[in-house]
Parts: structure tokens; sequence; C-alpha cells
């Protein structure tokens, strides 16, 4: 399981590069439809007009704050790329064995070129009075050079080794982070999780007892490798772990993390996402050591500040 998911992490950062416009406002506006015409697009891309007519709303929500000159600049620049890259689109697909995972750096060009081209046709009509224009453009849909607080909590199943004992438990976690993003990729946060367990523990004989209530309190400081929709996480930090049976004992330890999730487009003021991670505990104070693999998902909301 653990090489699964850290061969996922390195086909995603392997998948990570792509050019970019030189004038940052454009590069933001870019990145901005980049990631909602590929979010659009796993649902399902069919029809190209109703498509881009789906997208229109938050399209003009970042192109109506960028100068019509940037626009044009990004326009002529996509143009570029489509042509350097063997485009129009049409005529690549064909070219190339008539299948989609072959031009799909095309299809998304081509869809931000024709979502890019709607929106600044109805823009003098239907950007709203009260959107001014942003100079430099950072962007709505991604959270460069920001302040942000994460928010996240979900299940976790748990297997858990202690001496010669091995066993299965539960639980689930919530977890508050603060940290800053620097540039388009990297992030650090900083923050608390706070975890409750159940489980049935096994007696000498093997028979299992009654249900017993536990508390994990962990300080992570998590890195963030962001890609247009997905991101990869790393952490570590300081483990504290407790029981019904004796709560006046903390065992402290190590924490271990790594995941792969997903971030939606902006819903008002915070991105919604989900992440599936992989974690790795061991106490080293107490009776004796205890190691724990914990797997889980979790929803995650990302706030910029």
């Amino acid at each position: 399981m653990i090489a699964a998911v850290i061969a996922a992490a390195a086909v995603l950062i392997g998948c990570g590069a792509r050019s970019l416009p030189r004038d940052p406002t454009s590069a933001a506006l870019y990145r901005d439809l980049e990631r909602q015409v590929t979010v659009a697009a796993t649902a399902g891309w069919n029809i190209d007009r109703l498509e881009v007519e789906g997208q229109l709303s938050d399209a003009l929500g970042s192109v109506c704050r960028v100068d019509p000159l940037a626009r044009r600049s990004l326009a002529v620049w996509i143009d570029e790329q489509i042509a350097a890259r063997g485009g129009p689109v049409e005529r690549a697909w064909r070219e190339r064995g008539r299948r989609l995972g072959n031009v799909k750096e095309l299809l998304v060009l081509s869809r931000v070129q024709m979502v890019l081209a709607r929106a600044e046709a109805v823009a003098p009509f239907d950007c709203p009075f009260w959107v001014e224009l942003e100079e430099p453009f950072r962007g709505r849909q991604i959270s460069d050079g920001r302040w942000q607080l994460t928010i996240g909590g979900g299940g976790k199943g748990m297997i858990v080794h202690e001496g010669d004992r091995t066993d299965f438990s539960a639980g689930g976690a919530g977890r508050l982070l603060l940290g800053r993003s620097f540039g388009s990729r990297s992030a650090l946060y900083g923050g608390i999780e706070l975890g409750g367990t159940a489980s049935f523990p096994k007696d000498d004989l093997g028979n299992r007892g009654n249900l017993v209530l536990g508390l994990d309190l962990v300080a992570p400081l998590v890195y963030r490798h962001t890609l247009t929709n997905a991101y990869l996480e790393g952490e570590l930090g300081w483990l504290g772990r407790t029981s019904e049976d004796d709560l006046e004992r903390l065992d402290q330890g190590f924490h271990a993390g790594i995941s792969i999730g997903g971030r939606a487009l902006r819903t008002r003021f915070f991105f919604p996402g989900a992440a599936l991670g992989l974690s790795w505990e061991r106490t080293v104070t107490g009776a004796a050591p205890v190691t724990t693999v914990k797997l889980g998902a979790r929803v995650a909301f990302d706030i910029d500040l």
C-alpha cells in the first residue's frame, strides 16, 4: 500500500510540468481557466458550446478582474501554444490515431481558448459593476503566495502492533492547519490534529474485551506540492496518545504521513476538497512501544486569508 501511494505521487509530480505565459497576470488567468475546464472535464466534456456556457459564470469571475490587454496577450499565447503542439486539436486528433489521450494538452488549451473567447465577448455586458480590475491579478482559483487556513476531518482504519500482538482498530480525526504557499507549487503548514479511536483489545488468551476509547493528539508539519487540481502532502510531527484506561498517562512518539488529494473550484470564500492518506505512528514512552499504521479519507476546506 505504501509503495502504491508513493508510485502514484511520483506520477502526479511527473505530470505537473507545464508552460505558462511570462506575464504574471496572464499566467494567473490561464491557470484559473485551466482549473475550471479540467475540473469540468472530470465529469465528462461533451458538446463544446454547452460546456463553455456552463463555465461562463466562473470564468467571468476571473476574466472581469483582468485588464483587456492582458486577456489579449493570453489569447495570443494560447494560439502560439496550440500551433507549437501541432494544433488545431481536430487535425492533431486525426493525425494521432483518433485517440483523445494523444491530444490531452491540446484539448486543455483549446477548451481554455474557447472559454476565454466567450468570456471576453460577454465581459463588456456581463461583468458586475462592483468587480474591479486587479493589477497584478493573482487568480481566484489558485492560492499562490497566500496565507491559508485548512480545516479537515474524516475516518481511518488502523493496524496496531504492540509487542507480539497485532490488532485492528478504527476511528476518526479532525485537523486545523495554518500555513503559506510559496510560488505555484509549494506550501508549508503547521497545526494540530485530534483523533479518537475505538477498539476491542484482546486479552492474554486472545479473547476480545470491552470497548476501549482512545485519544490521539498530533502536531504535524505538512509540506504540500500542488499540481493543477491535485496535490501531494508529506508530514512529520509529534504524537501524544492516551486512552480511557489511564487518562493521566500520555504516551509520546512520532508521526509520519503521506496523502494524495484534490481540490475543487472556489465556493464563495473556500476551496472544498478531499484526500486519501496513509500514516505511520510509533510511541516511544509507556510500557511498550506501539506502532500504528492508519489509512483513511478526509474532506478538507482551504480558506485563503
